[in-house]
Parts: C-alpha cells; sequence; structure tokens
C-alpha cells in the first residue's frame, strides 16, 4: 500500500501522474533509476475565457535517482528524514502564464517556484505538504496541501485524492486579476493499469473549485476547473 500512495501523492495540483515508491538506497549502494519513464497527454484549464485551454503531449518523469527525484511536474532533492517520509527542497515546472489566445505583450510569464516540502507516507494513507516562493514577476507564496488514499484490485491500483491549494494576494494578482488570496479546494482519481511486463497506462482526473476572490474578477465565468492526463510508461525497478 505505501508504495503506490507515494506514487500517487505525488500528484499535486494538474497535475497529475503518479510517483513510484522506492526504498532509499543503502549507504554503500550505488544509487540508480527506480520509477517511471514514458510519455502522456496533459489537458490544462485557465480560469479566464480569453486565456486557451493547454492540451498537449508532455514527457511523463516519475522516478528518483538516489536523493533526486522527478514527480511529472515536480523535480528536487531529498535533504534530511523526517517522520514517515522527508524534507525535499522543491521546484514546479508550471504553465500559469499560458495565454495562447493573447497578444505577445498581454501575456504574462509563468512562475518560477522554489521551497521545502515534505510527503508523509503513513499507515492511513499519504500526505503532502509543500511551500514555494514565486522567483517571477509575482513574487507570490503558494501552499500545496493534499492527501490520497489507495484502493487495490487485481491489475488496477485506485487512488482518491482530495487537497487545497492556497496562493497568496500578490500572487492571484498578477495572474488573476484580482488583489486578494484565494484557496482553491480540490478533488481527483488517479488509476493506474498493469498492461504487461514494466508497462502501466495512467490516468488522472482532477477538479478544481475557484476560490471566491478569483471569481470576483467579471472575466472569470467558471467555478470549477478541470484537468487531466493520460499517461504510458515504462517502469524501472
Amino acid at each position: 500500500m505505501r508504495a503506490g500512495l507515494r506514487r500517487c501523492a505525488a500528484l499535486l495540483l494538474l497535475s497529475a501522474g503518479c510517483a513510484q515508491a522506492q526504498q532509499q538506497p543503502a549507504r554503500d549502494q550505488a544509487p540508480h533509476l527506480v520509477g517511471d519513464i514514458g510519455l502522456g497527454i496533459s489537458s490544462s484549464p485557465v480560469a479566464v475565457p480569453a486565456q486557451s485551454r493547454s492540451t498537449s503531449a508532455v514527457p511523463y518523469a516519475n522516478f528518483e535517482y538516489g536523493p533526486a527525484f522527478a514527480r511529472i511536474d515536480t523535480f528536487g532533492v531529498k535533504l534530511a528524514p523526517a517522520g514517515y517520509g522527508s524534507v525535499e527542497l522543491l521546484t514546479r515546472v508550471l504553465e500559469d502564464g499560458y495565454r495562447a489566445s493573447a497578444p505577445p505583450q498581454e501575456r504574462l510569464r509563468s512562475s518560477v517556484p522554489l521551497g521545502l516540502g515534505t510527503l508523509q507516507v503513513t499507515p492511513v494513507g499519504a500526505f503532502m505538504a509543500n511551500v514555494y516562493r514565486d522567483l517571477g514577476k509575482s513574487h507570490g507564496t503558494m501552499l500545496d496541501l493534499m492527501y490520497a488514499a489507495e484502493i487495490d484490485h487485481d491489475r488496477f491500483a485506485f487512488y482518491p485524492q482530495a487537497g487545497i491549494e492556497y496562493r497568496s494576494a500578490s500572487y492571484v494578482r498578477y495572474y488573476d486579476g484580482v488583489a486578494r488570496s484565494a484557496s482553491n479546494p480540490f478533488a481527483g482519481l488517479l488509476v493506474e493499469a498493469r498492461l504487461s511486463g514494466h508497462w502501466y497506462l495512467v490516468a488522472n482526473v482532477r477538479r478544481t473549485w475557484l476560490d471566491d476572490s478569483i471569481r470576483g474578477n467579471p472575466a472569470v465565468r467558471r467555478r470549477s476547473l478541470d484537468s487531466g492526463l493520460v499517461a504510458l510508461s515504462y517502469r524501472f525497478e
């Protein structure tokens, strides 16, 4: 159960796919690649109608190599053990500045988050908490919290998820045009199917409910955003 939960808890945000669980390598053992590498199709929503939905082929990377790891759109290194997991130095690759339909002079720069986090895989489920500072234009703060459970059935594994995204006022002002902070709850489901041998098919869907502060922008006509990812991956063990 813990291996699957560790994979699922790597999904923040959209984000989403499932991180392969690994045991820490022995001190006298050279690190080796453990996890998933593949190709997926991602569909990311936007709140403002003038922005376009981003649907594109994306590399799928969910692996660990010693203390370093990749979890879909999150990359980092484990700094020290803590509880059921570790303290991690993190960054994310986001497209929050995506404006395909806007003229070049109106397009925003995507955030450059850098922060600390932890992934705790406990006997009752997986808990994730990450806090970031945007080193880009917004200079805002981002906090992501998530809980994930696991249900196994034959060749399938199901991972229901729930959590909340907090975005500071400066972040929301830059990207959503309102000067208030926002807390956006979300729920999702990831399904992982073993096809044959080391090949896996992963599908994830997620709904995020927009905070009233974001919906206060007259250009925002949605109460929620839906995102998804489908990926084919090869698992290294």
